[in-house]
């Protein structure tokens, strides 16, 4: 086991250990958050055939007089014009032969001929050319762009089934009553939602209160390719993740040199994935987003990396990469951030009330004006 290690080093080890992923071949009505498995080529080309991007008439642009001598529609067949002639043409009709330019119908038949108005053929896509490749997440645009190359079927990935399992004797289901020194579960909620974002199908287990015995019965009853736990992977003496992976898994690295997010676990247990996160709640959203998600769907951003301004300060952390939540916004073209709420590892809403982290390097603080480098949600 390695302690104490970097994010990068983290995904590493991780990636020694690879998930059981399948391939399946499902109709693209239900390929929406699903992650293509090979590379797409387009069947077609995009246009198919010239066509009018405007209403009004196909024309030769060498015409200074014309006459409108048809009509065409989208799914005509292209007719053909000769000299002074003219098509009334609808958008998206196949552009008749003779003619290269467009007149709008705002502009008269006597008006500009504008050849830039015309999309022609396999300027968006040439047959045979890759526009999906493997490991694309299937956004609504590309399961329309799939569509346009040719696709009703799409070659995507089996989710990923991944069990999520919160533990801790304070933890109660929300909508319950509390008593003094309870708090709401909120992680699993969280962690599912990730999961789903990344194409994966999560599947909550009750809260585990803190007990070995119980804990370890419900891993063993486990059913999947990943388990996600949340709690118990810290110093204490109630960490019973920890505890349990240490004397009955394999435990390939424990702690991570981060903040928030510092003591999470990668191992296995009988033969199953399982990464221990932490249970304050900023902390397991960040080490899932930073180390998991990764390990699940390397191709998937979930940040994009900028330079920002700030117009707070913010502190780091010694010895440790310090994420802060920021707020990112874009003053005179200039990306610019700052912060909104405390920044505890215990405040989710302080990710909810920000769209950014920063990258602060191991004691290193960030003053007010100057650049650092950030991660920028991908929402």
């Amino acid at each position: 086991m390695e302690k104490f290690v970097t994010i990068e080093r983290a995904i590493e080890i991780a990636r020694q250990t690879t998930p059981q992923i399948n391939v399946e071949s499902i109709p693209i009505e239900e390929c929406f958050h699903r992650i293509l498995a090979e590379d797409l080529p387009s069947k077609v080309d995009d246009p198919a055939f010239d066509n009018s991007a405007m209403d009004g008439w196909a024309v030769r642009s060498e015409d200074t007089t014309r006459i409108e001598v048809g009509q065409t529609s989208a799914g005509d067949k292209a007719g053909r014009i000769g000299p002074g002639e003219a098509i009334r043409i609808m958008t998206g009709a196949p552009i008749p032969e003779g003619a290269d330019a467009i007149v709008m119908v705002e502009d008269g038949l006597q008006g500009e001929a504008r050849p830039h108005f015309i999309r022609r053929q396999g300027e968006n896509l040439r047959r045979g050319e890759v526009a999906l490749s493997k490991g694309q997440l299937m956004t609504p645009a590309a399961i329309s762009l799939a569509a346009t190359m040719g696709y009703n079927t799409l070659p995507v990935r089996t989710k990923l089934r991944v069990a999520v399992i919160s533990t801790g004797d304070e933890l109660v289901q929300p909508g319950a009553e509390l008593n003094p020194g309870e708090i709401y579960e909120s992680n699993s909620y969280g962690l599912c939602a990730l999961l789903e974002k990344i194409g994966c199908e999560p599947i909550l287990h009750d809260i585990v209160q803190d007990s070995l015995d119980g804990l370890r019965e419900t891993l063993n009853g486990c059913d999947c390719d990943l388990i996600i736990t949340s709690g118990g992977v810290s110093m204490g003496e109630r960490d019973f993740v920890r505890k349990l992976m240490e004397e009955e898994g394999h435990l390939h690295f424990w702690k991570v040199a981060m903040r928030p997010g510092g003591p999470p676990l990668f191992g296995t247990w009988k033969g199953t994935p399982l990464f221990g996160l932490p249970g304050n709640p900023v902390s397991s959203h960040l080490v899932f987003q930073l180390i998991v998600a990764p390990w699940i769907a390397p191709e998937i951003n979930l940040f994009k990396s900028v330079q920002v301004r700030m117009l707070d300060s913010v502190k780091g952390a010694p010895n440790k990469v310090c994420f802060r939540r920021i707020e990112i916004s874009n003053e005179n073209g200039q990306l610019v951030a700052r912060t909104n709420t405390h920044q505890g590892s215990g405040n989710i809403h302080s990710i909810v009330a920000h769209n950014g982290l920063t990258i602060l390097p191991p004691n290193t603080d960030a003053k007010v004006g100057e650049h650092i480098e950030a991660l920028w949600f991908n929402q």
